[in-house]
């Protein structure tokens, strides 16, 4: 109903209309109250949810801003992680290079030394017996000399070698020989 037919309705209206009218002015206005109070109360409803909704959404850009820093610092992480195994594995390679430049280069002098004595043990026996039997001119002296000898340069021993075994070998072999039935060596 509208203003202009109310108003017609009132002007026209007799003592009991008047009332009715009353009673239905009386509960439009406490309907339209109540419906007030229900909009007001959504309205704030809807107002606090719309804040609450910022507030998370704050939140979670927030988060996501804190979650992207964190990622990006891990990635940073992993990214160094990555050089300081890159430059550990070259470091690695590196040092493999130089232990098997100073293994091929110990190789290298172990053959020269080999040489050398191989040449050295092509000594005559004399000069084995002038070396390495000086001062043993008794059986007893002869035999203790050969046996610390034989210790030193057997070639079960760490640098030992068959050569120098067969020439000392030859050297005591002659110095026993050598030897009268006191055990004295005689000198030629």
């Amino acid at each position: 109903m509208n203003t202009e037919e109310l108003l017609e309705r009132l002007e026209a209206a007799e003592e009991g209309e008047l009332k009715e009218l009353k009673l239905w002015l009386f509960k439009e206005s406490i309907r339209l109250r109540d419906e007030k109070h229900d909009l007001e109360m959504e309205k704030r409803d809807f107002l606090n949810e719309r804040e609450n909704t910022r507030e998370e959404n704050r939140r979670y850009e927030e988060h996501l801003s804190v979650r992207g820093r964190q990622l990006r610092r891990e990635e940073e992480l992993i990214e160094q992680k990555h050089d300081v195994i890159k430059r550990g594995f070259e470091e690695l390679d590196r040092d493999r290079q130089a232990l098997i430049a100073r293994e091929n280069s110990v190789r290298a002098q172990e053959a020269q030394l080999r040489d050398r004595m191989s040449r050295s043990y092509d000594l005559e026996s004399a000069e084995v017996n002038d070396v390495l039997f000086r001062g043993a001119d008794n059986i007893l002296l002869i035999k203790k000399r050969y046996k610390d000898l034989m210790k030193m340069f057997h070639p079960d021993c760490l640098g030992g070698d068959t050569e120098m075994v067969k020439a000392l070998n030859r050297t005591y072999d002659r110095l026993i020989k050598e030897c009268d039935a006191y055990g004295k060596r005689r000198r030629a």
